[in-house]
C-alpha cells in the first residue's frame, strides 16, 4: 500500500541552509578583524614613528636580538630568498593549487591578497613620516620582507584543502617568525615594522573573506579547528631553530628575558594572525570540489526527490 511504502533515501539532497545569524557570522567576524587591523595599524604607525618613547622602545627591541657571524650569514641568506621573483613563483604555485581544485575564486583572492598587501606596504613606507629623535629618520614601516612572507602565508590558507591546513598554519607561523628574527638580527627592521606588516596582510585577508561571504549570500559558520595549536607549534619550532643557528640576546645572556619578550611579541602576533585568518578563510577553503554542472545536477536531483515525496503524500491522503 502507498501508506506502507518507505521513502527513498536521499543521498544528493542539498544541505540545510544555515541559520540567519550563523550565515553571516563569518562576515561579521571578518569585518571586525578588518576594522581592528586598520585601527591597530594607524595606532602603531603613530606611536612607533611619531613619538620619542615609541622610537626608543622600538630601537631597543631591535638591538636586543642579535646573532653571531654565522647566524647572521644564514639569516641574511634567508632574507635573500624573499624577492620579487619569489613572490611571483609563490603566487603562481598557489594559483596552480587553487585551479587544480577548481577554486577559481580562491585563486583570484590569493593573488589580490599578496598584491594588495605588498602594494599597501610600499605606499605606507612613503606616506608615513618618521620624526627625528636621533634614531635615524629612514622610513622602514612596515617591513617589506615581512609583508611578503605574511601575505603569501595567508594566501596559502585560502587555496589549500582542509586536510592540510593545520600543517600550513604551522609552517606559516614558523616562516613569519624566522623572517621577523632575521630582519631584527640584520638590523633591517624594528619590531613595529614587522607588526605593521602582519596587520597590513591581515587587513587585506579579512577584507577578502568578508567580500567573499557577502557575494555568496552568507556561508555556514565553520566548526572550530586546531589552528592555534599548530601555529604555536610552528612558533616554538622556529624559535628553537633560531637558537640553534646562533641567535642570541644583545648585551649577553643577562638580557635573555628581554630578548625573549621581543621574539615572543612578533611570534605571537604571527601565530594569532595565522590562526585567526585560518578560521575566517575556512569556508572558502572548504567549498565543495564540484563543477557548476555537477552542482546543477545535484540541485535537480534534490528537486526531483522532493517532487516525488510530495506526490507520495498526495496519494497517501487520497487513499481510503
Amino acid at each position: 500500500m502507498a501508506g506502507m511504502r518507505s521513502r527513498p533515501s536521499v543521498t544528493n539532497a542539498a544541505p540545510e541552509p544555515p541559520a540567519r545569524w550563523s550565515r553571516w557570522q563569518t562576515t561579521a567576524e571578518s569585518l571586525a578583524v578588518l576594522v581592528a587591523s586598520g585601527l591597530g595599524l594607524a595606532w602603531l604607525a603613530q606611536r612607533s614613528q611619531q613619538t620619542e618613547l615609541g622610537q626608543t622602545v622600538d630601537q631597543a627591541g631591535m638591538d636586543l636580538v642579535v646573532g653571531d657571524a654565522e647566524a647572521t650569514r644564514r639569516l641574511l641568506g634567508w632574507l635573500g630568498v624573499v624577492s620579487v621573483g619569489t613572490i611571483a613563483l609563490a603566487v603562481a604555485g598557489l594559483v596552480l593549487v587553487a585551479v587544480s581544485r577548481r577554486r577559481y575564486e580562491a585563486a583570484a583572492a590569493a593573488v589580490v591578497l599578496v598584491a594588495g598587501a605588498n602594494v599597501t606596504t610600499q605606499v605606507l613606507k612613503r606616506a608615513v613620516d618618521r620624526q627625528d629623535f636621533g634614531m635615524l629618520t629612514v622610513s622602514s614601516f612596515p617591513s617589506g620582507h615581512a609583508t611578503v612572507t605574511v601575505s603569501v602565508a595567508l594566501a596559502a590558507l585560502v587555496v589549500t584543502p582542509t586536510a592540510v591546513r593545520g600543517v600550513v598554519s604551522a609552517l606559516a607561523t614558523g616562516a613569519i617568525t624566522v623572517t621577523a628574527a632575521a630582519t631584527l638580527v640584520a638590523s633591517w627592521h624594528r619590531p613595529s615594522d614587522i607588526l605593521g606588516a602582519v596587520l597590513v596582510s591581515l587587513a587585506w585577508g579579512s577584507a577578502l573573506t568578508a567580500l567573499w561571504t557577502l557575494v555568496h549570500g552568507g556561508v555556514a559558520h565553520p566548526p572550530p579547528e586546531q589552528h592555534r595549536i599548530f601555529s604555536m607549534i610552528g612558533f616554538v619550532v622556529a624559535v628553537t631553530a633560531l637558537v640553534v643557528v646562533g641567535v642570541r640576546p644583545g648585551g649577553g645572556w643577562t638580557r635573555l628575558l628581554d630578548a625573549g619578550l621581543v621574539i615572543a611579541a612578533v611570534g605571537s602576533a604571527a601565530a594569532v594572525a595565522v590562526s585567526v585568518f585560518a578560521h575566517l578563510s575556512a569556508p572558502m577553503a572548504a567549498e565543495p570540489d564540484t563543477t557548476p554542472d555537477e552542482r546543477r545536477g545535484e540541485g535537480a536531483a534534490a528537486v526531483a526527490v522532493a517532487a516525488a515525496d510530495d506526490a507520495e503524500d498526495v496519494v497517501r491522503r487520497a487513499s481510503p
